[in-house]
Formats: structure tokens, sequence, C-alpha cells
């Protein structure tokens, strides 16, 4: 009677519980897996941030180094150009 039924019905508790500690656990995994996938992928973009500031310090050396070779063309045309001045005024005392 009484006890058999008390036996049953624990049983019955006792699976429910299982099967609720079963569905927490997976959930549990479910999460793990979510959270690996979590810092993979801001791993992958910090990765990705420190490229990007690599590279912002290589175009920032190209840039001042362009500079720098625009400056000296600048002064190698004021040069030539001064170069030329002194020519033509040496080849003009040449003249008969």
């Amino acid at each position: 009677g009484n006890s058999r039924t008390l036996a049953s019905n624990t049983q019955s508790l006792a699976q429910a519980t299982g099967q609720s500690l079963e569905r927490i656990a997976k959930s549990i995994a479910e999460i793990n897996d979510r959270n690996m996938l979590i810092a993979t992928a801001s791993e992958e973009q910090s990765h990705v941030a420190r490229e990007v500031d690599r590279n912002l310090v290589n175009i920032q050396d190209l840039s001042t180094q362009t500079a720098a070779g625009a400056h000296q063309t600048s002064a190698s045309s004021q040069e030539l150009s001064r170069l030329a001045i002194s020519f033509n005024d040496l080849v003009g005392r040449f003249k008969v």
C-alpha cells in the first residue's frame, strides 16, 4: 500500500531529478562551448586589432619617409636650378 506508493513517488521524483540534472549538465556544456567560441572570437579580434595597429605604424613610417623624400627632391631641384643658372652664366661668358 502506502509504502509502495511512497517508494514509487520517490522513484519518480528521483528520475525527474536525474533528468533535470542531465538537462542542467547539457546546458552547462553548451554554455562552455559558447564561452569557448566567444574567447576564440575575442582572441581573433585582438589579433586583427594588433595587426591593424602595426599596419598603421607602417603607414605612418612610410608617410614620414615619403615626406622626407619629397623634401630631398625639392632641395635637389633647387640645387639643380641654381647649377643651371650658374652654368648658363658660364656659357654666356664664352660667347664670342
